[in-house]
């Protein structure tokens, strides 16, 4: 697939804009920012789980989204599925499992990458025959966690989702979030995300993540290293550095536009939100990236992913993006 910056990408009309799969889970984050789990001592209760997170806060800037995932038969996740219903996101996708409880990861709240502490249940037990391949179908846009393909039972499920969509030519993007210390199964992590990247239309890694995948290199060798493992569309965000675009022809820089840092947790999952979002509503590359940007400047001022109610618009005027139509 083929991307230019001054161009909008065709989405095949759907009924559904955006289908996201992966980790639904509960996020318990300290309250202080105290530079360690050992030594945080209160903790707050908040939706969490990327793909989650991303079909939530896309759902609330106007496109329709669903999400495929699995949740404990619990209060945490009924917390979860209310606040789902509540912001409208299609759940029939979603399973209830009665032997393993939601899960729950603890996190630091950071300015920086904050140290995190995953107690993994319902969400790593996705199967291959809870995807149903009518919500694929359905959908135009199709988003993969690597946080939920680092489970041996949910990977074969992922992969089902993969194949699915890449046999129906649905546009396929994945947040290659990979941790070593998540990894289940005897094969290299990092050797099975870089075969998956074949695959894939778009991914958006973090430093972080591209070192965790190909070790130590500059940012011009992380964006080559993606697009030669077979990525059209590589955007590697940089922190408070902003971020590269490249389409593989073309390469742009991003500044940040964040002008106020409380915690990092939900900046990444807003980026991802606010460019869906221009590229569902048919705006340009360049200002989809654009529209990502600014909500990540607007998530790193709150504690927690979820975006509170957003006006992708007013957004817009705020930050002075160009539309883009």
């Amino acid at each position: 697939m083929k991307f230019k910056f001054e161009a909008g990408m065709e989405i095949p009309e759907s009924e559904v804009d955006l289908l996201a799969v992966g980790e639904l889970l509960v996020d318990l984050i300290a309250e202080q920012e105290t530079g360690g789990l050992a030594r945080a001592e209160r903790f707050g209760r908040h939706f969490g789980g990327s793909p989650a997170n991303i079909a939530l806060n896309v759902r609330s800037l106007g496109p329709k989204t669903s999400l495929i995932s699995r949740v404990g038969e619990d209060g945490l996740g009924d917390f979860l599925l209310d606040i789902l219903k509540k912001g409208e996101v299609e759940i029939k996708g979603i399973r209830r499992d009665r032997q393993e409880n939601t899960s729950i990861i603890l996190i630091t709240q950071s300015k920086e990458s904050p140290e995190f502490l995953a107690y993994r249940g319902a969400e790593k037990c996705l199967k291959p025959g809870d995807i149903d391949s009518e919500l694929i179908r359905r959908s135009g846009l199709v988003h993969i966690s690597t946080f939920a393909i680092s489970a041996a039972k949910s990977r074969r499920a992922l992969d089902k989702v993969m194949r699915i969509a890449r046999d129906q030519g649905k546009i396929l993007s994945l947040d290659p979030n990979y941790r070593p210390q998540l990894w289940e199964g005897d094969n290299p992590g990092h050797e099975y995300i870089k075969e998956l990247l074949k695959k894939v239309n778009i991914v958006k890694p973090s430093l972080d993540d591209a070192r965790a995948l190909f070790g130590p290199a500059s940012r011009e060798e992380y964006i080559r290293m993606f697009h030669n493992a077979g990525a059209d569309l590589v955007i590697l965000t940089l922190g408070a550095d902003g971020l590269l675009a490249s389409t593989g022809e073309e390469q742009k820089y991003y500044p940040s536009l964040a002008e106020e840092v409380k915690d990092t947790t939900g900046a990444g999952d807003a980026f991802w939100s606010g460019f869906y979002a221009g590229l569902i509503g048919g705006k340009k590359l360049s200002a989809s990236i654009q529209c990502g940007n600014a909500l990540a400047a607007e998530a790193l001022k709150m504690t927690g992913a979820p975006l509170e109610a957003a006006d992708l618009e007013e957004i817009k005027k705020k930050y002075e993006i160009d539309a883009g139509e």
